[in-house]
């Protein structure tokens, strides 16, 4: 707890960034969010996106900022796994759920509090961590 009221940062990939955090009470109010966050859902498990290296609950994904270049590597998670500290980032995020069926070369537009930023995806690793293939 200590180490998030301390921590100063003023960059796109702090963890404390509102694009990491969870939205899940939001999405779940807006049925059309909700929707489509359920249509990627499914778009991302299909054959299709696995032959194509989609980004899916559990890929991980190396991201590059378009404005500012800085990078960032986080891992999609189901919410009660996510831990921002790690870039463990729920798929419920405003950040998990654009980057949902994405794949190398993409624009992810991420609009939180009437702030855009733009991330490139350059690199898409879909292996699950050991734990979750169990």
């Amino acid at each position: 707890m200590l180490k998030r009221a301390f921590r100063f940062c003023k960059t796109s990939v702090c963890p404390s960034n509102p694009i990491f955090q969870e939205a899940g009470q939001q999405m779940l109010i807006d049925p059309v969010e909700l929707s489509i966050l359920m249509n990627r859902l499914e778009f991302s498990e299909s054959k299709e996106a696995l032959i194509e290296k989609r980004i899916r609950v559990g890929a991980s994904a190396v991201l590059r900022n378009v404005k500012t270049m800085e990078q960032v590597k986080v891992r999609l998670v189901p919410p009660e796994l996510a831990d921002t500290d790690n870039y463990l980032v729920s798929f419920i995020s405003p950040l998990g759920s654009t980057l949902l069926g994405l794949r190398v070369g993409d624009i992810a537009t991420v609009i939180v509090k009437d702030i855009s930023i733009k991330w490139e995806v350059l690199t898409v690793n879909q292996n699950r961590p050991a734990s979750d293939n169990a």
